[in-house]
């Protein structure tokens, strides 16, 4: 029974022993408040300062990438709102070339796919695939303008 209602807890605890074998990736967009409320939950009570926190998070997460940061980084973008920088990785033309993204529509994996996706903003599933979408765009563009530098 009591494993049963660790659920989630053991999972993170399983993400947490991987990370320290080979760091995996763990990226969000704007995830601050994201990163304590899990963190709180699921690995240990809070500290004292943000400084502690962040020592904390990343024994756990050494790899923790902000969608919102690197596009501050990269210059591109003026505004860093989630679905903005969607738009513009979509239509800004330092972007469309760059790397190409399709849904796997023979598995009726098409609920993203074409018009009216607005509608989608804030939905979770589509707001993660937006920010991995922005987060591979980015580093692919900062990667090339490096080149060019």
């Amino acid at each position: 029974m009591v494993k049963t209602e660790m659920g989630f807890s053991c999972v993170v605890k399983k993400l947490i022993e991987v990370q320290k074998q080979k760091p995996i990736a763990f990226v969000g967009h704007n995830l601050i408040y994201d990163v304590i409320y899990f963190y709180n939950q699921f690995i240990g009570p809070l500290p004292e300062t943000y400084a502690d926190f962040v020592k904390l998070w990343h024994a756990c997460f050494p790899l923790t990438l902000d969608t919102k940061v690197l596009a501050c980084k990269s210059e591109v973008f003026s505004k860093t709102v989630l679905g903005t920088m969607f738009e513009k990785c979509q239509r800004d033309k330092k972007f469309i070339n760059l790397l190409q993204f399709r849904f796997d529509l023979e598995n009726g994996l098409s609920n993203y796919q074409g018009s009216n996706l607005l509608s989608h903003y804030h939905e979770a599933a589509y707001d993660a695939y937006m920010t991995g979408y922005c987060y591979a765009l980015i580093l692919k563009f900062m990667e090339v303008d490096d080149v060019y530098k």
